[in-house]
C-alpha cells in the first residue's frame, strides 16, 4: 500500500470543527465512534456514488479508525481521478461524519495547433513535438517542454522568430484539458554560407556544393528547411563517401540566426577520416555487390565486427555460386600517407552442383512435408543453376526440422547431416544427407484449467492446440497462452496472467497439464467521448463505434472502431486511447481524437499509351503500334454536408478519348455497413478506336452489397445515348443505316463477385468467380431490347510450392427479342462484345478478334463470347524472376448459335471458330505487382478481306474504297503478338 505522503503533500485530517487543539487530542476524541454519514464536496464527482462507497474501506456504522481514513484517501488517490484530497470530520448524534474535500484530475484532450502554418513544420510534426499523450494525466509543468520542444522544431526549420502560445480549454464534466498551440511563424530564414570546423580534407567550395544550400546557377541561398539541412549533411557524407573516406563524420554543431541579414548560418564538424579501399582478393566480386554485403559502407564505420559480418556475407555469396567450400578472411592495414587497405582474402574452392537432398529416418512426416520448409535447393536450370547451398542454411534447415518435430510433441528428436563430395563419381556434384532420430511422441494425458470463472470455459477449451490425446509441446503451450490471454483482454481483463505446469502420467510418454489463470479486475466503458470533429456529424461517428457504454473495455474493439473510422474516409488522423490508463477504477472513458481530412482534392496527370491497337489513326484492321498522349484532371469534394458522402469529378483527355465523369458517393447507405449507393454521369466522345468514332451519354445508379468478406453483389442502373459519328464509321456503308443509328439504351444489371484468392495480385490459390446479368426492356427507357450475360471463372491450383497452374473461362452472350429484323444484327455496334489482346486473348492485338466488315476488315465485335486461358506459373531465375507458358483458346462469335470448337477458318468470311495461342513470358516481382512481358504466337488467326492503309486513306476513298482504289486485299493477322503491362494475365 502506497504511502499517503506519496500521493499529496496538502492531504490534512482534520478530527475536530470546533476550536484548535492537537492532533492527538482530536484523535483520541473522535476515534472509535461509529460513522454516521460519509459526504464528498464538491457534490459532483468524477466516480458515481456506487462506486465511491464500494471502494472505500471506511464505511457507515462502522467505528472511525485513523488507519481506515488514511486507507481510504490512499484508495482514493489511486483511482487517478483526484489530485488533492482533505478529510473533515464534525460530530453528528453520538457518532461522527466524514467529509472527503477533494479536487480533481485533469486528463489531456484534442492538442490541437491553429495559426499560419504550412508544411516544414506541418501541423502534425508540431502536435507530435508536443509530446502530450491522448488520455495521459496533465499538469501545467507539462506546458514549458512542450513549448520548448515546439520552437526547437520551428528554429530547426528556419522559422527563428516564431511565437508559441498555449491555450487551455478546460471540460469538467469529463476532467479533460484540451489544448490549442497558436503559431505565430514568423518569416522563414535563408540559409549562410556554413561554417566548417575540423579536418575536411578537400576544397571548401566542393563541400559547400554538396549541401546543396545555394542554388544552383543564380547562387542565391534557399529557405532553411530541416529536410534541407539533414539533406546537405547526407550530401557532404555522400560527397566524402565517392572518395573512400568511410569512417567520415558529418555532424551539424549549432545553427545562429543572424536577425539584419534573415540567415541561418550552420557550423559543420567534418572529420574526414583516411581514405580506405575495400578488396577482394582471390575472386571477383562487383562493386555494387560488395557494397550490399559489406556493412562498412552502410554503417560508416570500420571495426572488426562489421568486417566478421562481411567475410561470413561474401562467404554466404560464395556458396550460393556453387563454391560450396568457400572460405573468406580479412586482414585490416594500417593507415599510411591517409590511405589504408581492408582486404578480403578469398578462396572458392572447387565450383560444386547440390543434385541430391536425401530426408531418411522420417516417419511421422513426409518427406514433401519436410522439404517444404527446407532453404536448400537442388540445382535445376536457370534458377539455380549450381543449387542453393552453404553451412548457414543447412544449419537453418536443420533448425527448421528440429522445431517442426518439437512442435508436435517429439521432444527428443535429434536432426543430423552430412555432405558427399563427388556424388555418384562425377567429381563437384555434392549430395546432402539428413538424418531424423525421431524418438517417441509425447501426448497429452489431461489438461486442467484452474481460475477461469468469469470466462465460459467450455467455449474458450475447444480453441486450445493442447487436448487430450493431442502432441504435447512447448509451442502448442505458447499459443494456448496467447489464446487464452488474448480472449481475457478482449472481455476487459488486461492485468490476466497465465502460467502452467506439467508432470509425466501415469503411462509412458504422457503428460498431464495443468493451466492457471489469474483473471486480474474486469474493466468496463465508462463512455466513449469524441473531440475535434468540426464538419462531421456526431451521429456518422456514433454509428461507427464497436464501444457503447458498459461494454467490456476491450482493446480489440478499440482498435476496431479506429479502423472503422478510417474506412469512411473522412478523417486524416484517428487517435484512440484509454483515459487514466493507470488509474485503479473499474470503469474507464475510451477517447477518440479525430483530425478530419481535406475536404477537396485536385490531382492531374500527364502520360501517354503506347500498344498495339487496332483503329488508330496510322493503321486499321491488322493492328499495329499507335500512341496516343492523354492528359488527366480529377477533383473530388469530400465528408458533404459531413454524413461522409463524396462527389468527383474525373476527366481524361487524349488524342483518343475525351471522358468526363461525375460521381456521388453515399457509402453505408441508410446506415447500412455493408450497402453503398452511387451516382453516375458520365460524357465520352472517343475517336479513332475500334471501327468507329462516337459520343456516349450516360447516367447511372448503382447500390453494392458486401455480402461477406469474399462476395459482393451489384444492383446497377444505366440508361445511356450512344452516337456513332457516320463520317468516322471505317465500314461498309452498307451497314450504316442498321450499326450508325443514334441508340438509347435502359439496362437493368445484377453483378457478382466472389473472390477466394490468396493475393489479388499474384494469386497462388483459390478462386475468382464474376457473373453480369442485364436486361434492356422499353419499361426501362431502352429503345432496343436485348438481355446480357457475362460470366467469368478463374482458379489457381498449386501444383508444387512454387508452381501454380492458373485457368480463367469468359463466357458472354447478348440476346435480342421482341425484335422484327434478325436478332443477330439487332444489336447496335456500340453494345456489342469486343474482345482480344492482354487480358483476355493473346492470340488478337487489342480488341482486334471476332468479326469483320467485309470491305475495310475492321472488326464488328459479336453477340457471343468465349475465351479460355491457362497458364503454368514457375520460378525461372533467382527469387525475383518468373516465367510462364500459356495457352489462349477462343473467340468472338456472331452469336451463341455460330458458336464453334472448330479449329479451322472456312472462308476469309468465316471468323465463328476458334482461335489458338500459345505463348512465354516473363514475370519480375515489384512491390506494386509483377511486371508482365508476355510473347503470343497465333496457331491459327484468321485471314481476312480488307483495306491496306490508314484511316485517312479509306476516308479519302470514299463510299466505294475496292471498286475506287487497289488497296483491298487478303490478309492475315499477325501471327506474333507482344504485350508489356503490370500484373498477372488474370
Amino acid at each position: 500500500m502506497r504511502s499517503l505522503l506519496a500521493y499529496s503533500p496538502c492531504v490534512i485530517l482534520l478530527l475536530a470543527a470546533a476550536q484548535p487543539r492537537s492532533l492527538l487530542a482530536q484523535y483520541q476524541k473522535f476515534e472509535g465512534r461509529p460513522v454516521v454519514n460519509i459526504r464528498f464536496e464538491p457534490a459532483e464527482q468524477p466516480l458515481e456514488g456506487s462506486e465511491l462507497f464500494e471502494i472505500l474501506p471506511l464505511k457507515r456504522d462502522q467505528p472511525l479508525r485513523i488507519s481506515v481514513v488514511r486507507a481510504s484517501v490512499e484508495r482514493l488517490f489511486a483511482t487517478g481521478r483526484y489530485r488533492d484530497i482533505q478529510v473533515d470530520a464534525e460530530p453528528y448524534n453520538g457518532g461522527v461524519i466524514v467529509k472527503f474535500i477533494t479536487t480533481n484530475s485533469w486528463f489531456i484532450g484534442s492538442v490541437s495547433v491553429s495559426g499560419k502554418v504550412e508544411n516544414s513544420p506541418n501541423r502534425g510534426q508540431l502536435v507530435n513535438a508536443a509530446r502530450l499523450e491522448l488520455g495521459q494525466p496533465f499538469n501545467e509543468k507539462q506546458l514549458e517542454p512542450a513549448v520548448t520542444n515546439q520552437r526547437k522544431l520551428l528554429e530547426s526549420n528556419g522559422l527563428f522568430l516564431s511565437s508559441v502560445y498555449p491555450v487551455l480549454d478546460y471540460d469538467s464534466v469529463h476532467q479533460h484539458v484540451n489544448i490549442r498551440f497558436v503559431i505565430d511563424r514568423g518569416r522563414r530564414a535563408r540559409f549562410g554560407p556554413p561554417v566548417l570546423l575540423g579536418d575536411f580534407k578537400m576544397d571548401p567550395e566542393r563541400v559547400l556544393r554538396a549541401t546543396k544550400f545555394r542554388r544552383w546557377l543564380i547562387h542565391t541561398w534557399k529557405p532553411v528547411t530541416q529536410l534541407r539541412v539533414r539533406q546537405g549533411l547526407d550530401g557532404v557524407r555522400s560527397l566524402l563517401q565517392k572518395e573512400n573516406r568511410l569512417e567520415a563524420r558529418v555532424t551539424l554543431e549549432s545553427m545562429d540566426y543572424d536577425v539584419d541579414t534573415n540567415r541561418a548560418i550552420t557550423t559543420m564538424r567534418l572529420v574526414a577520416g583516411p581514405r580506405i579501399s575495400v578488396n577482394v582478393l582471390g575472386a571477383s566480386v562487383s562493386r555494387s555487390t560488395l557494397r550490399r554485403l559489406v556493412p562498412i559502407f552502410e554503417e560508416h564505420a570500420v571495426d572488426r565486427d562489421l568486417l566478421m559480418e562481411g567475410s561470413r556475407n561474401l562467404r554466404d555469396y560464395f556458396q550460393s555460386q556453387g563454391y560450396f567450400d568457400s572460405q573468406v578472411e580479412f586482414k585490416q592495414q594500417k593507415v599510411i600517407n591517409d590511405k589504408a587497405d581492408v582486404d578480403f582474402l578469398v578462396n572458392k574452392g572447387t565450383r560444386h552442383r547440390l543434385v541430391e537432398i536425401t530426408i531418411q529416418g522420417n516417419h511421422y512426416f513426409s518427406t514433401d512435408v519436410i522439404r517444404e520448409r527446407m532453404y536448400l535447393q537442388k540445382a535445376n536450370f536457370l534458377q539455380f543453376p549450381h543449387g542453393r547451398y552453404s553451412e548457414n542454411l543447412v544449419k537453418r534447415d536443420r533448425e527448421n526440422i528440429t522445431n517442426l518435430y518439437l512442435s508436435n510433441g517429439f521432444r527428443d528428436v535429434k536432426v543430423t547431416s552430412h555432405s558427399t563430395d563427388d556424388f555418384r563419381g562425377k567429381v563437384g556434384d555434392i549430395a546432402v544427407t539428413i538424418d531424423i532420430e525421431e524418438g517417441p511422441q509425447y501426448l497429452v494425458n489431461s489438461i486442467q484449467v484452474e481460475g477461469m470463472n468469469t470466462l465460459n470455459k467450455a467455449r474458450l477449451l475447444p480453441k486450445l492446440s493442447s487436448a487430450e490425446g493431442q502432441p504435447f509441446s512447448e509451442f502448442n503451450v505458447a499459443v494456448d497462452r496467447d489464446t487464452i490471454l488474448a480472449e481475457y483482454f478482449a472481455n476487459g481483463f488486461p492485468h490476466a496472467t497465465f502460467e502452467w505446469s506439467s508432470k509425466p502420467a501415469a503411462d509412458p510418454h504422457r503428460v498431464d497439464l495443468l493451466f492457471v489463470v489469474n483473471e486480474g479486475g474486469q474493466q468496463f466503458v465508462r463512455a466513449v467521448l469524441i473531440t475535434g470533429l468540426k464538419v462531421t456529424q456526431p451521429a456518422l461517428v456514433a454509428r461507427t463505434l464497436r464501444l457503447n457504454p458498459g461494454d467490456p473495455l476491450s482493446p480489440n474493439a478499440i482498435t476496431d472502431t479506429q479502423r472503422r473510422l478510417y474506412d469512411l474516409g473522412v478523417f486524416a488522423k484517428v487517435d484512440a486511447a484509454i483515459e487514466n490508463p493507470d488509474g485503479e477504477t473499474s470503469r474507464k472513458n475510451v477517447l477518440y481524437d479525430m483530425e478530419e481530412a481535406a475536404r477537396y482534392s485536385l490531382a492531374t496527370g500527364v502520360g501517354a499509351e503506347l500498344a498495339r491497337i487496332g483503329g488508330c489513326a496510322n493503321c486499321l484492321g491488322n493492328g499495329q503500334t499507335g500512341a496516343s498522349a492523354r492528359v488527366s484532371v480529377d477533383m473530388a469534394r469530400n465528408n458533404l454536408w459531413g454524413l461522409g458522402h463524396s462527389i468527383s469529378l474525373r476527366t481524361r483527355a487524349s488524342t483518343l478519348l475525351q471522358r468526363a465523369v461525375l460521381s456521388y458517393n453515399w457509402p453505408r447507405f441508410r446506415n447500412h455497413e455493408n450497402l453503398s449507393l452511387s451516382f453516375t454521369g458520365l460524357a465520352e466522345n472517343s475517336q479513332d478506336v475500334r471501327t468507329f468514332s462516337y459520343t456516349r451519354a450516360e447516367g447511372s445508379v448503382q447500390l453494392t452489397q458486401r455480402l461477406s468478406k469474399a462476395s459482393t453483389v451489384f444492383y446497377r442502373y444505366a440508361y445511356r445515348r450512344v452516337n456513332v459519328d457516320q463520317a468516322t464509321l471505317a465500314i461498309t456503308p452498307l451497314l450504316i443505316p442498321l450499326l450508325a443509328q443514334p441508340v438509347r439504351v435502359g439496362i437493368v444489371s445484377v453483378g457478382w463477385i466472389l473472390d477466394r484468392r490468396d493475393d489479388p495480385v499474384d494469386p497462388h490459390k483459390g478462386i475468382y468467380n464474376t457473373v453480369d446479368i442485364g436486361l434492356a426492356e422499353h419499361f426501362f427507357g431502352s429503345q432496343i431490347n436485348f438481355a446480357r450475360l457475362l460470366v467469368r471463372n478463374a482458379t489457381y491450383h498449386p501444383i508444387t510450392k512454387k508452381v501454380v497452374f492458373a485457368r480463367s473461362t469468359q463466357v458472354g452472350d447478348i440476346y435480342a427479342f421482341h425484335n422484327t429484323g434478325d436478332p443477330e444484327t439487332a444489336i447496335p455496334l456500340p453494345e456489342h462484345f469486343f474482345g482480344g489482346g492482354a487480358s483476355s486473348h493473346r492470340g488478337f492485338p487489342e480488341l482486334q478478334a471476332g468479326p469483320r466488315d467485309p470491305t475495310t476488315g475492321l472488326p464488328l465485335g459479336g453477340n457471343f463470347l468465349f475465351f479460355n486461358q491457362t497458364e503454368v506459373r514457375f520460378p525461372l531465375i533467382g527469387e525475383n524472376i518468373g516465367g510462364v507458358l500459356f495457352h489462349d483458346a477462343g473467340n468472338i462469335y456472331t452469336s451463341l448459335n455460330s458458336f464453334s470448337l472448330r479449329q479451322t477458318q472456312r472462308d476469309i468470311q468465316d471468323f465463328n471458330y476458334m482461335v489458338h495461342a500459345v505463348g512465354i513470358g516473363v514475370r519480375y516481382r515489384t512491390p506494386i505487382g509483377p511486371l508482365r512481358v508476355d510473347l503470343a504466337y497465333s496457331i491459327n488467326g484468321p485471314q481476312y478481306f480488307g483495306f491496306n492503309g490508314t484511316q485517312q486513306d479509306l476516308i479519302n476513298a470514299g463510299v466505294n474504297p475496292c471498286a475506287t482504289t487497289n488497296r483491298c486485299q487478303v490478309q492475315q493477322l499477325n501471327h506474333f503478338q507482344y504485350f508489356f503491362s503490370i500484373g498477372q494475365t488474370f
